[in-house]
């Protein structure tokens, strides 16, 4: 694959049984933003057999897609190393918007995610509704990285006309409250500015219980994406128990999670 400044919805290619649904959503995203689909596969080094096997099987695949699908452009990516090893260059070199993975194996892609420049979309099954993504859950605490989680809001706000729900968090802390609503005025602007569909609720939780009670607003209210930070800072007791981020993405059952890490600059979708 050439490297050219074409941007790519890049989908992680590991064979597993349930890697299917995840290209047919990486269908899906590439359809709405019109841009070109990847399939990605990184392979272990000093596996030679498996990058030539990868290559292989993802070209059958490519091949069965452009006949179904003759108006996306797909191409195909492999890369020697683990994902966290690779994630930094399939944005840099490779201009991968988003990386679109299953919820299975969670736990070495929530560790590429802390090294990505890019969201990564967690997805289970392939269901009608889930690949809609026409009703965009947005909660917001008081960090600053939620001006990245609203401006892909915006993104499905603009190009798939989808409605958005931002809930913002109740904090008791005064300067924590601050920035909430400091976050959440420039949210309003942004998504006025851009006329898209948008409802502002409250929440009844702090900043580290919105995500949950947006979740589950999600299942009564039958949105079927969600944009949340990743952690910016990975305690021990995170070690130990889990990242809320994981715990979230294995409790959101067929709705799409999409996940952008706070610690690096976010790359930017070009119209």
């Amino acid at each position: 694959m050439s490297k050219t400044s074409e941007q790519r919805v890049m989908v992680c290619c590991d064979f597993s049984e349930s890697m299917n649904d995840a290209i047919v959503h990486g269908l899906r995203i590439s359809q709405i933003f019109k841009k070109e689909l990847c399939l990605f596969h990184p392979y272990a080094k000093g596996k030679k057999d498996e990058k030539m096997a990868a290559q292989k099987a993802l070209g059958m695949i490519i091949r069965k897609l452009k006949d179904d699908f003759p108006t996306v452009t797909i191409s195909s990516l492999t890369l020697k190393g683990k994902l966290s090893d690779t994630i930094t260059r399939v944005a840099e070199e490779y201009d991968g918007i988003m990386l679109i993975a299953t919820v299975e194996n969670l736990k070495p892609k929530i560790q590429a995610l802390q090294e990505s420049q890019i969201p990564f979309l967690f997805i289970n099954g392939s269901s009608a509704e889930s690949l809609r993504y026409d009703r965009v859950m947005l909660p917001i605490d008081y960090r600053k990285v939620m001006k990245d989680t609203s401006l892909w809001a915006s993104y499905f706000g603009r190009f798939n006309q989808s409605a958005i729900e931002v809930l913002t968090a109740r904090e008791k802390n005064a300067s924590n409250q601050t920035m909430i609503k400091k976050n959440k005025k420039f949210i309003e602007q942004l998504l006025y500015k851009l006329q898209v569909d948008v409802d502002f609720r409250e929440a009844q939780k702090g900043s580290f219980g919105v995500p949950f009670e947006a979740l589950e607003r999600c299942r009564v209210d039958a949105q079927n994406l969600m944009i949340i930070p990743a952690s910016q800072q990975v305690s021990l007791l995170d070690l130990i128990v889990g990242l809320p981020e994981t715990k979230l993405i294995k409790q959101a059952g067929q709705i799409p999670v999409m996940c952008i890490n706070p610690k690096r600059d976010m790359y930017i979708l070009c119209d």
